[in-house]
Parts: C-alpha cells; sequence; structure tokens
C-alpha cells in the first residue's frame, strides 16, 4: 500500500493534530517523487517492464491500426497528441532505473509508423505538458526548474522561456488568446502560484499563496475568455479546491467538492463559453470486496460559481472532452480503489453523450494493463494510448 493509499483512510478524529500537519507538510514532496516513479513509469521493481501501446479509432469506434514500442527497457509514456499534418507526438521518459533521468518524445505518422524517437537528456524526469502549436510545432513543460519550451515539428528546441526554479512543481498551459498559463505549487509552502505569461514569457499577472496543493498536469484549465479554471487538494489532503479566474487574475467563483475520505481530480472542461463540467472520482465503502470503491462524479457550473448540473457517469479516467458534454473515456469491468492508479484494466474505450448513453463501446485490447490517454483527432475519431507488460522480463531494482 502506497503513503497515498494510507493517506486515504479514514483518519479518526483524536489522533494528534501534529500528526496531521506533518501529513499535509509531506504530501507535495511525496507526491512529486511518485509521479516520476510511479506515474511516469508504468513499471515498478518485481514487475515486468511496460511497452507503450498506441491505438487509432475511427468516428464509429473501430480500430484503424495498432502500434507497440518496445525499446528493450521500460519504456513508460504519459501524453499523446494529434501534431497538425496528421501524426501524433508522444511524451515519456527513460527507464526510471537510468541516471540521469531523460524526457522522450516520440513522433508518429498517421498510420503509427515510428518517425523519429529523441531522447532529452538535459530535461530530467519527463515534461510536465505537451501541446501542438499552431505555428506547426510543439510547447512542453519542464519540472525542475520550470521552463515552456518551443519546439520544431522535428522535436528541436528553439526556444526555452523560463518562469520557476526549483522550489516549485510546475505546470503549463497554452492560452486561448496567445501566451501560457502557469500553475506552480511551492513545495515547502504548501501553497501554490498562477502566473499568466505572454508569448514572449512576460509575465502579465500572478497570484501567490493559493491554497492548492498535490497538483498534477490537469490542474489548469484556459478559458474562453483569457482566464483560466484551477484545481488541486485542500490543505487537508481531502477535499478538492477548483477558483475560476478572470482574464485580469481576478477570482470570478471558487468551489469545493468531495464526497468522502478520499477524492481525485480527474478533468476539468469548458463545456460552453463561460460553463464548466468538473470530473472527479470519490471511494465510498462496499460491504463486500473490494472494500473501496472509486465511483466517478461530475459538476456543471455556470461562470457564476452556480451549480446547473450534478451526474454520476459510468465512466473512469482517463476522461478527454470532445464538444458539448460529449466526452471520450475508459470503463472498467468492475471499479476499485486502485482503478485510477492503473491496478485495474479497463475494459472499454466509449463515447459518452451530453445525455449518458454511450455512442460506442470499443474493447481495449487483452495484452493492454492500462489506459492512459484518449485524445480526439480531427476526423471524429480518437487516438488511445496504453501500456503492456512484458511479460518475459522482470524489472529489478539493483
Amino acid at each position: 500500500m502506497t503513503l497515498r493509499d494510507k493517506l486515504h483512510r479514514e483518519i479518526p478524529r483524536k489522533w494528534l493534530p501534529a500528526i496531521l500537519i506533518g501529513i499535509a507538510c509531506g504530501i507535495a514532496a511525496y507526491l512529486l517523487i511518485v509521479n516520476f516513479t510511479t506515474v511516469f513509469s508504468t513499471a515498478q521493481c518485481g514487475l515486468p517492464p511496460a511497452d507503450i501501446q498506441v491505438m487509432k479509432l475511427d468516428a464509429t469506434g473501430s480500430v484503424q491500426w495498432k502500434t507497440r514500442i518496445d525499446s528493450g527497457a521500460d519504456d513508460p509514456a504519459n501524453e499523446i497528441v494529434p501534431a497538425p499534418d496528421g501524426g501524433y507526438v508522444l511524451s515519456g521518459r527513460n527507464d526510471f532505473r537510468a541516471d540521469p533521468p531523460a524526457a522522450r518524445l516520440i513522433r508518429l505518422n498517421s498510420s503509427g509508423g515510428v518517425e523519429w524517437d529523441r531522447w532529452y537528456p538535459e530535461y530530467h524526469g519527463g515534461f510536465t505538458g505537451l501541446f501542438p502549436d499552431p505555428a506547426g510545432g510543439l510547447f512542453a513543460g519542464t519540472i525542475f526548474p520550470g521552463k515552456i519550451l518551443v519546439l520544431g515539428a522535428d522535436g528541436n528546441v528553439s526556444r526555452e522561456i523560463p518562469f520557476a526554479d526549483d522550489s516549485y512543481s510546475s505546470f503549463i498551459a497554452p492560452a486561448h488568446n496567445g501566451g501560457f498559463f502557469v500553475l506552480a505549487e511551492n513545495l515547502s509552502r504548501r501553497n501554490s502560484t498562477l502566473m499568466k505569461l505572454g508569448p514572449d514569457g512576460r509575465e502579465h499577472w500572478r497570484r501567490d499563496a493559493l491554497p492548492l496543493i498535490a497538483l498534477h498536469e490537469r490542474s489548469l484549465l484556459p478559458a474562453s475568455d483569457g482566464g483560466c479554471l484551477i484545481a488541486g487538494y485542500a490543505d487537508d489532503v481531502r477535499e478538492l479546491n477548483y477558483f475560476r479566474f478572470d482574464s485580469a487574475g481576478r477570482v470570478v467563483w471558487n468551489a469545493t467538492l468531495g464526497q468522502s475520505w478520499d477524492n481525485r481530480p480527474v478533468l476539468m472542461a469548458e463545456v460552453r463559453p463561460g460553463t464548466f463540467d468538473v470530473f472527479y472520482e470519490s471511494a465510498r465503502m462496499s460491504g463486500t470486496p473490494p472494500v473501496n470503491i472509486m465511483e466517478t462524479f461530475s459538476v456543471t457550473f455556470d461562470d457564476n460559481g452556480t451549480v446547473l448540473q450534478q451526474r454520476m457517469p459510468d465512466i473512469s479516467r482517463p476522461i478527454t472532452h470532445i464538444s458539448g458534454q460529449d466526452y471520450f473515456a475508459a470503463r472498467f469491468r468492475g471499479k476499485d480503489a486502485g482503478s485510477s492508479y492503473g491496478y485495474g484494466t479497463p475494459h472499454l474505450i466509449v463515447r459518452m453523450r451530453d445525455d449518458g448513453q454511450f455512442v460506442w463501446q470499443t474493447p481495449v485490447p487483452s495484452d493492454w494493463n492500462g489506459v492512459l490517454r484518449i485524445a480526439p483527432t480531427p476526423d471524429g475519431g480518437a487516438v488511445v494510448l496504453g501500456s503492456a507488460r512484458q511479460r518475459e522480463k522482470i524489472l529489478s531494482c539493483l
């Protein structure tokens, strides 16, 4: 059982406050380590290394092609995006036992063939965001120190925009009206900083000491009006905080969500201008195994922070917004407390309509052990990033 799992068990109120404070202080640093050893690496000591799996689905959910990428070692991946010319770029990192750790980008053509596979040892630990650049290249974020990278279509870095030092764990997202948003967690102070940067990297505004910790790559959503929506854990590591900012950096509304002692952010999406869907998972106790079951909740807010709709869709992460309130997502045969972290195996990839019905459901290939991302494609379909274990090998940490 991981420390995160232990934290999310029901904590007796009689425990000393000092213990709770100590746990909260350590959670940010813990999650940073987890992100780059467990999440970015799909294999762990004593388990087989993982291969990268990619599957292209058309608008009806039919499989068009599948690709497996195996370097001979552990091949963790964490993001995939369509390229403007019809290909795809995915990000990952090298084997978690390697020294030094190196970020990785792989370019696929429109049929899934590998065009190039590049390593970036100067950017340790992998990229914290990967986004298409309208100019034809890519934007990527680095974690230590915080930088925005501007890359060409060939993967060469043409420019670096620094924004934070080594005391922050940072995530980026391109703004709709140009420039970037940066959400950076201060690992020692248990709070976060939000920055709006221009295309040249010049700081337009910043908001410090925001009560958010344990950030992740889905904690930042640019809004169509030039503002954004951000998310993270509250200081007690149980509930989730959401803040909506306008284009000038003023708080428009905020909300706290959570159904139990274990709440996990999944997705934020702007379904109409000024209207936002927030997806999160929350645990409930079951009378039969598995003891804890993760259920998915969706809350729709207007731009005053008023709740317009609440529902419990029968889907699990990864969840990806398509348009309106339509989504791609995974479904499990049976949910448990580990579904978010890959302990369970997704059964189906689905397209869900705004009324909660499924347009199609496609089986996950039997040799996959996890689904990492589902990205919409211009043809109305999706490209799915997954992983599969190499059964003939076992990882050693020596």
